[in-house]
């Protein structure tokens, strides 16, 4: 089984987490790491029980910031060959981890929900005509 981790500063990961079971619905492989507030102070030792936890399963965890030091403390578990870092996260990336093939190569689900991450990141300063067309609301 493949585990997905949010790991943010404050409480981002817990609104992401939020707002992605409300399109995805409930994920019982989906954990959320609130890091530097009252109910955790350091994220590495959440790392740690999660991969005690879970001694069979691929981790996979999101962060909020490249070089900050959430993402530092994940990146130094990728010793583990189970454990998978990425960082820069948005809802797009999430959902699409989510919603992934649970069969699929986790690098390979890695790669395209980065690539369906970035497309959608547009600016939405005077769309053309044809991309309002598009849009079914």
């Amino acid at each position: 089984m493949r585990r997905y981790v949010v790991a943010t500063h404050g409480r981002m990961a817990e609104g992401i987490r939020s707002t992605a079971e409300l399109i995805a619905g409930p994920q019982e492989n989906f954990i959320c790491i609130n890091a530097y507030t009252d109910e955790c102070q350091d994220p590495m030792p959440e790392f740690q029980k999660i991969l005690k936890e879970f001694p069979e399963d691929e981790i996979v965890i999101m962060t909020d910031l490249m070089s900050g030091s959430v993402n530092n403390n994940a990146v130094m578990l990728t010793r583990d060959q189970r454990v998978h870092v990425i960082t820069g996260i948005s809802l797009v990336l999430v959902i699409g981890m989510l919603l992934s093939d649970p069969a699929a190569d986790t690098k390979t689900v890695i790669e395209e929900a980065l690539q369906e991450a970035r497309a959608g990141m547009v600016s939405c300063e005077n769309p053309g005509e044809e991309e309002l067309e598009d849009e079914e609301f």
